[in-house]
């Protein structure tokens, strides 16, 4: 009886409890892998994470500082602002770009699939190279469930402006994300996730989320990148939700 109880709870909680966690963008989501959840309305979710990012030019220590809250039905807002207190490949800013973003669940069918538009607004308070600049994407997210599995994937059209948007050097660019999580038991979810876009970035990752207590949870997990210059990373983060606001 017990036995039926938990896998009937592991599979009630995959397809339609949110994230407990923030994403990259500051929305509903894992470190790397955001998903099609929003926060309910009144409800605050903050957080903060540590990113030791090693470099073929030396290390990036990160301390993004996020948070994510529910408007009103099915739409939610987010913020990110990166502490950067080492940057050895650039010895650039304390701060990186500041993102601000919104998502807005547009349909939702039975069985946990969900489709969520997304927008993205970055302000340009990073360094140059290191940093990408003033930026505006318009994108989508959407997942579906298949037993205890979730699967995720994202896609993002972007305008960047790079450090000054009014200069007129306006590029375009894509951003997309795949991957999946699971829970294995009710307070301890794996995931895992690529994600790259068409200026030639790219990497994989996998990390794993505790709920401490039904307001806090821990994550923590790794990414190794792709490209040239990113090599391998490690992080660590908390988050705390609140009610009513």
């Amino acid at each position: 009886m017990r036995k039926s109880v938990l896998i009937l709870s592991l599979a009630t909680v995959a397809a339609f409890s949110a994230s407990w966690s923030i994403g990259p963008d500051g929305l509903s989501g894992w470190p790397g892998l955001p998903c099609s959840d929003v926060l309910e309305t009144g409800l605050l979710r903050a957080g903060m994470s540590i990113e030791l990012m090693d470099t073929d030019n030396g290390s990036i220590l990160r301390i993004p500082m996020k948070a994510s809250w529910g408007v009103k039905d099915n739409i939610e807002v987010g913020a990110v602002i990166p502490v950067i207190p080492v940057d050895s490949p650039y010895e650039g800013s304390v701060i990186g770009d500041i993102v601000l973003s919104g998502g807005w669940l547009y349909e939702k069918a039975r069985g946990g699939t969900a489709l969520k538009l997304t927008g993205k607004l970055t302000l340009p308070t990073g360094e140059k190279y290191r940093d990408n600049g003033a930026e505006i994407a318009l994108g989508g997210v959407s997942s579906t469930t298949f037993m205890d599995f979730r699967l995720s994937m994202s896609a993002e059209y972007a305008l960047n402006g790079g450090r000054n948007p009014f200069d007129g050097a306006v590029t375009d660019v894509m951003y997309f994300t795949a991957g999946g999580s699971s829970f294995v038991t009710p307070d301890i979810l794996l995931y895992a996730g690529m994600n790259g876009s068409t200026s030639s970035t790219f990497k994989v990752g996998a990390g794993a989320q505790y709920l401490l207590k039904d307001y806090l949870a821990i994550d923590g997990g790794t990414n190794i990148g792709l490209n040239d210059f990113e090599n391998f990373e490690i992080y660590a983060g908390v988050s705390w939700t609140g009610h009513g606001y």
